[in-house]
């Protein structure tokens, strides 16, 4: 795995984890409120979710791409097919603004880490983020575990420094989205975006 394919890599992680889905905004919502612990307990939560992915896709794929060149095509066209599907949904999505959940002062902070870990492991978006697309970018005949583990690392801490972002501009990213056709604008630039992903990973070619 060479640095052009790296940087390509984080780029689109930095794409993939920025755009809006159930971690974020549970943790924008949250954000919203005084309290600076509640969105921490959800990043925390969602850090573990994301490490397990990460050992799931490891330890079950790497002989997987070691040994089949069909299976690597295969989970690069889902992991395109993905992209651009995400986008035309993120096209289509309904221009609702984002609100803070009223009860969101009556859950425990254990309760919140635990709800973010479950909903980042049981997310379609991270399961074939890490099951279809990781698999791409790794280089046949460099150790396919340790590429794995490489690319999972960094997608975690991109995606953790992504929630930490949505944390801190909170109130800030609220006011953006409080009108529909805010919303929508922000909705069609993110499925652009994805859809535009998706076609550049088509063409992607291994080394």
């Amino acid at each position: 795995m060479d640095w052009t394919t790296y940087g390509f890599f984080l780029a689109t992680s930095l794409l993939v984890g920025a755009a809006p889905g159930p971690t974020t905004l549970l943790v924008l919502s949250h954000a919203l409120g005084r309290d600076p612990w509640r969105p921490a307990a959800l990043i925390a939560g969602a850090f573990c979710g994301n490490v397990v992915l990460v050992l799931v896709t490891v330890l079950g794929l790497s002989a997987l791409i070691v040994a089949s060149q069909t299976g690597f095509e295969l989970l690069r066209w889902l992991g395109a097919g993905y992209l651009i599907y995400l986008g035309w949904r993120y096209w289509r999505a309904p221009a609702r603004p984002v609100a803070a959940p009223g009860a969101a002062g009556a859950t425990a902070y254990g309760a919140l880490t635990l709800q973010a870990a479950m909903t980042s492991m049981t997310n379609p978006k991270g399961l074939v983020f890490y099951l279809a697309f990781l698999p791409q970018f790794v280089t046949p005949g460099a150790g396919a575990g340790w590429q794995l583990g490489l690319l999972g690392a960094s997608y975690v801490g991109v995606f953790v420094a992504v929630l930490v972002a949505y944390a801190l501009a909170g109130r800030r990213l609220a006011h953006l989205f409080a009108t529909p056709r805010a919303v929508r604008l922000k909705n069609r630039l993110t499925g652009t975006f994805l859809i535009g992903a998706g076609l550049c990973l088509l063409r992607y070619e291994r080394v």
